[in-house]
């Protein structure tokens, strides 16, 4: 069996992967009879197919936990969530919210998938198969309405739950609905101690080399990171009140003896002064300077109407900086 992935072929043997999924298999099979059926967790009845429980190593991986018999329990997938801190309990609202995100998502990865597809045979990387690509021109014209639809309803839906956060983000020039519905499905506010919290969350507390480490988990959330790059797209091109952040970095930046990493022509790491550096890493950074600005100023007007406490940046506590732009600044009203 041979698969691709881009211009790279590797083959796996079919009997291979048998025996992964068997393997996979006859653990739970075996476990779930030792536990009697029940999920390990809450003791409630699980169900007798085995893609809908979960295996959960006692032992976690981050200890160097493995799935061996001694050290695996099978558990309800919704357990298992809770278990981990990765379930959150919605409102009725917000859950058909998400429902609708979730589907608008894996719309939006089916469209780009085929775009993908389309394009390779454009561009004559692939070979034309005539009756596939009129079929998948068929499903790219489909999925494209149904996306239509998908952000007709969210809109509608979002308008009429009546949270506040959204309400007042949506008097924010460049700030769509559809961008608001993701950020209120994915970011639990309260989990957010702090404006960094949501830096962090996202991916935008550390340089993108910096995020990614073989063989472990992590880098933020890449759903939201890609809604907030098209947000700061619309937000530069319509001129919002964030455009000044991303002016102002872009300009330091062009004149900055300040050393960093960057990518040379070969795509190698190298340190040099950022007015040195590529024009699109320039605007890059101060995209995300100005996604920060936008994330904090969202974490401060969230926190404030929810009641929750909210702390002093720690530019401002800790270094000592003054002379803040409040979201009210920029055109918030909460």
């Amino acid at each position: 069996m041979v698969y691709r992935l881009g211009r790279l072929c590797f083959s796996v043997a079919p009997f291979l992967l048998g025996n992964i999924v068997m393997g996979k298999e006859a653990i739970k099979e075996r476990i779930m009879h030792k536990q009697n059926g029940k999920c390990a967790l809450s003791q409630s009845e699980l169900k007798k197919d085995y893609p809908y429980v979960d295996t959960d190593r006692i032992n976690p991986k981050a200890n160097g936990g493995i799935y061996k018999d001694h050290n695996t329990r099978i558990v309800d997938p919704v357990e298992h969530m809770k278990r981990h801190g990765t379930h959150r309990q919605r409102e009725a609202a917000m859950e058909i919210l998400k429902a609708m995100v979730d589907a608008r998502e894996q719309l939006m990865k089916n469209v780009n998938g085929i775009n993908n597809r389309v394009l390779a045979i454009q561009r004559r990387t692939d070979f034309e198969d005539v009756q596939t690509t009129d079929l998948l021109k068929q499903q790219l014209e489909l999925a494209n309405k149904h996306i239509g639809k998908a952000d007709r309803r969210i809109e509608k839906h979002l308008k009429t739950m009546g949270v506040p956060i959204a309400d007042a983000a949506l008097q924010i020039r460049g700030l769509g609905a559809m961008t608001i519905a993701y950020l209120i499905v994915y970011i639990d506010i309260e989990k957010a101690q702090y404006a960094s919290s949501l830096w962090s969350y996202c991916g935008y507390h550390k340089a993108s080399h910096e995020r990614y480490e073989k063989g472990v988990s992590g880098g933020g959330n890449k759903t939201l990171r890609s809604v907030l790059y098209r947000m700061a797209d619309s937000m530069i091109k319509t001129r919002s009140v964030y455009r000044d952040v991303y002016d102002r970095e872009k300009e330091k930046l062009a004149n900055s003896e300040k050393e960093t990493n960057s990518r040379n022509t070969q795509g190698k790491l190298i340190v040099c002064k950022w007015r040195d550096t590529k024009p699109c890493h320039r605007h890059g950074a101060a995209m995300r300077k100005m996604i920060k600005h936008f994330l904090a100023d969202l974490w401060y007007v969230w926190r404030t109407l929810d009641g929750l406490e909210t702390a002093p940046l720690y530019v401002e506590e800790k270094m000592g900086h003054t002379g803040i732009i409040m979201p009210r600044d920029r055109g918030w009203k909460y």
